[in-house]
C-alpha cells in the first residue's frame, strides 16, 4: 500500500480501479438479468451495451469536472482510503474468480452487486469531499493572489505618488535654475540644459502617471495590479509602452486566477522579447466587441528572424535557453478548459501579435 502512494502509480491505479471497476459491476448487472448457461452470444451482447453506458458515462462526468480533477492534490489520508479501496476491489475481483461455483450464481451476482454498489456510494462521497475541498483551496488561492495583487497595486501607487511630490518639491528649484538662462535670453542652452537635466529626470514620473490615466479603465482590481506592475517595470528596461482600454472592464468570463496566470506569462515573454530588440515597444489593448466578447491584444517588437509561430506553444521550444516555450505551453493547457476563449497568435508589421478573446455567451 505504500508503493500505492507514489503520485504516479497512486493515478494509475484510480484508472486501473474505474477500468475493473466498470467491467465488474457490468457483469454482475447482467448476470442478474439473464442466466449465462442459456445464451453466452446474448450475454456478451448485453455486457458490451452496460459497459459502454457505464463507461461514457463516466467519461462524460470527468470531462465535466475536468478542472477539478487537473487540480486535485490529495491529502495523505485520502489516498490511503482510496488506496484501501482499491485493495479491496482486487479481493473482491479474486474471490469472483475463484470462488466455488457450488453457490447460486445469482446470489453470489446480488452479494458482488451490493459489495460494488456499497463501493461506488463510498467513492462517490469520497469523490465529493475532495471537490468541495478544491473549492476551498481554490478559494483561499483567489484571496491570496486578490491580496497579493492589491498590495502590489499599493506599491506601485505609492511609489508613483512619492515621484510626484519630488517632481512637485523640485518645481520651484527647477525655475529658479532656469531663470539665469531665460534672464540672459540663451535660449540655446536653456533648451540643452532642459532636454539633459530635466526631461530625462521627471521624464519616469510622467510615464508611470501616464500608464495610470491609461489602465484607469481597467476597474479589476487584480488584473489592474498584475499590469502596473509589470508595466513599471517594462518602463524600467526602457521599453516604450502604449495602452488602449477605451471603455470600462468590470468583468471577464474566465476565473480570475487562470487568466492572471496566462496575462502575466504573456507579458513576460513580449518584455523578454522587446528588450532584445532594436526599438523595444509594447502595446496593449483591452477592447469590448460588438460580439459580446472581451478582446486582449499585446504586441511586442522582436529580433528573431527565424522564429516559428507552430512551434512556440511546444514544451521544449525555446528562441532562447530559458523557460519561455514552457510558459507558452502553459498558456495553451490553461486555455483548453474554457472553449469561450479563443487564442490568435501572428506575426505583422515587424510585431509578434497576441489575441485573446473571451467570449461571454459560451
Amino acid at each position: 500500500m505504500v508503493l500505492l502512494l507514489h503520485s504516479s502509480i497512486f493515478k494509475i491505479c484510480i484508472d486501473l480501479t474505474i477500468i475493473i471497476f466498470i467491467g465488474m459491476m457490468s457483469d454482475q448487472l447482467v448476470q442478474i438479468l439473464i442466466d449465462s448457461n442459456k445464451s453466452i452470444f446474448l450475454h456478451m451482447i448485453l455486457f458490451i451495451i452496460l459497459y459502454s453506458i457505464l463507461f461514457f458515462i463516466l467519461s462524460f462526468s470527468i470531462h465535466r469536472f475536468k478542472k477539478y480533477y487537473q487540480s486535485i492534490s490529495l491529502p495523505l489520508i485520502s489516498k490511503v482510503i482510496v488506496s484501501f479501496l482499491f485493495c479491496v476491489m482486487i479481493i473482491v475481483l479474486y474471490l469472483n474468480i475463484f470462488i466455488p461455483t457450488t453457490y447460486d450464481e445469482r446470489i453470489l451476482s446480488k452479494i458482488n452487486l451490493i459489495i460494488q454498489v456499497s463501493y461506488l456510494v463510498i467513492m462517490f462521497f469520497l469523490s465529493m469531499i475532495l471537490i468541495n475541498n478544491i473549492k476551498v483551496e481554490n478559494k483561499i488561492k483567489y484571496r491570496q493572489m486578490q491580496q497579493s495583487q492589491y498590495n502590489e497595486y499599493l506599491t506601485s501607487l505609492e511609489a508613483i505618488n512619492t515621484d510626484m511630490q519630488k517632481f512637485r518639491h523640485d518645481y520651484l528649484n527647477i525655475l529658479i535654475t532656469m531663470e539665469g538662462y531665460i534672464t540672459k535670453g540663451n535660449m540655446d542652452e536653456l533648451r540643452v540644459y532642459f532636454n539633459n537635466k530635466i526631461v530625462k529626470v521627471e521624464n519616469d514620473t510622467l510615464i508611470k502617471n501616464q500608464l495610470m490615466k491609461n489602465i484607469s479603465n481597467l476597474e479589476i482590481i487584480e488584473l489592474k495590479g498584475l499590469l502596473l506592475t509589470k508595466l513599471l517595470f517594462a518602463t524600467e528596461k526602457n521599453i516604450s509602452i502604449q495602452i488602449e482600454i477605451p471603455e470600462k472592464i468590470l468583468r471577464i468570463p474566465i476565473d480570475i486566477i487562470d487568466f492572471s496566470r496566462i496575462l502575466g506569462i504573456l507579458i513576460d515573454n513580449a518584455i523578454e522579447a522587446s528588450i532584445e530588440s532594436i526599438c523595444p515597444t509594447i502595446n496593449l489593448a483591452i477592447l469590448n466587441t460588438s460580439q459580446n466578447s472581451i478582446l486582449f491584444v499585446i504586441e511586442n517588437t522582436f529580433q528573431f528572424e527565424d522564429l516559428d509561430i507552430n512551434k512556440i506553444y511546444s514544451n521544449n521550444y525555446s528562441s532562447k535557453n530559458n523557460t519561455r516555450g514552457y510558459g507558452l505551453s502553459n498558456t495553451l493547457e490553461i486555455l483548453k478548459n474554457y472553449p469561450n476563449a479563443l487564442l490568435n497568435t501572428r506575426i505583422e508589421d515587424s510585431l509578434f501579435i497576441q489575441e485573446i478573446e473571451l467570449n461571454y455567451r459560451k
